[in-house]
């Protein structure tokens, strides 16, 4: 329904705020006006909230963007109203969470996080990227040659800014790798063919997080941890593929995954 009948639009509150937001003084105004006049009207108003406008761009009705029954019906009855004609989406459907630009000797890390307990936050996966350059991914592969039962550490620097993305959906989209209190990360070399190593990863991470942004005292400041296993396949001096997951992690006291993998260039 929502691509038949509707142009969607979806906006994220990072990119309206701050000293210098990356948004246009005029798209701000645009997105004020249309919560002003959900206000005038009674209607619920805030963050994580999906806006209905009518044809001539007017606020009609909003809803709790998490209800997935009553946006169908809010939908239902908006169709019912205004009598659109069905079509195809304006803009074709795409990846929602892309890296960017990637140079081609770089590697990008595509890293998913979500709570086990559905609801809330819950139904939302969180997305991030992390993109290696060359001088990054080649601290996670040891030097010289490698033999069969071979153990070393993965780079510390590379390593931390992964684990910084490990607790599931927050309002706090700025973490800052000074939480983070202990980490980790072996790989083991299991096989070795035709100069391509498959190693086995293991290690762990504990971190504090606060689920707002600027609350950082000690109160606010709930524990994150989570224990990881993986593969990293590479070949001398070529970029390396690494999957990662965990096998337990806890926010709080609240189960959560997460899971991080190479995406190709091609793939992207």
């Amino acid at each position: 329904m929502l691509n038949q009948y509707f142009v969607c639009v979806y906006t994220a509150n990072e990119d309206y705020a701050g000293p210098d937001p990356p948004v246009g003084a005029e798209e701000r105004a645009e997105l004020l006006r249309i919560r002003n006049e959900g206000y005038a009207k009674n209607l619920s108003v805030g963050t994580v909230r999906t806006y209905v406008l009518t044809p001539d761009g007017h606020t009609y009705v909003t809803v709790p963007t998490h209800k997935s029954d009553a946006m169908l019906a809010m939908l239902t009855q908006a169709v019912a109203q205004f009598k659109p004609q069905a079509g195809n989406p304006v803009v074709p459907p795409r990846p929602q969470s892309v890296p960017g630009a990637v140079p081609a000797d770089a590697v990008a890390l595509h890293l998913v996080s979500r709570q086990d307990e559905r609801g809330d936050w819950g139904w939302i996966p969180a997305e991030n990227w992390i993109v290696l350059s060359r001088e990054d991914w080649l601290t996670l592969t040891p030097t010289g040659d490698v033999t069969p039962g071979q153990t070393w550490e993965l780079g510390r620097d590379v390593i931390v800014r992964i684990f910084n993305y490990f607790y599931p959906q927050m309002e706090n989209n700025y973490p800052t790798i000074d939480r983070i209190e202990q980490y980790g990360l072996t790989a083991k070399a299991l096989t070795i063919k035709d100069g391509v190593v498959t190693a086995r990863v293991d290690g762990f991470v504990k971190m504090k997080q606060s689920f707002y942004p600027g609350n950082t005292g000690r109160n606010d400041l709930q524990p994150q941890w989570a224990a990881v296993v993986g593969v990293l396949t590479f070949a001398p001096g070529k970029p390396p593929t690494l999957q990662l997951a965990t096998t337990r992690a806890l926010s709080g006291t609240r189960p959560f995954k997460v899971t991080v993998q190479s995406v190709s260039q091609v793939a992207r």
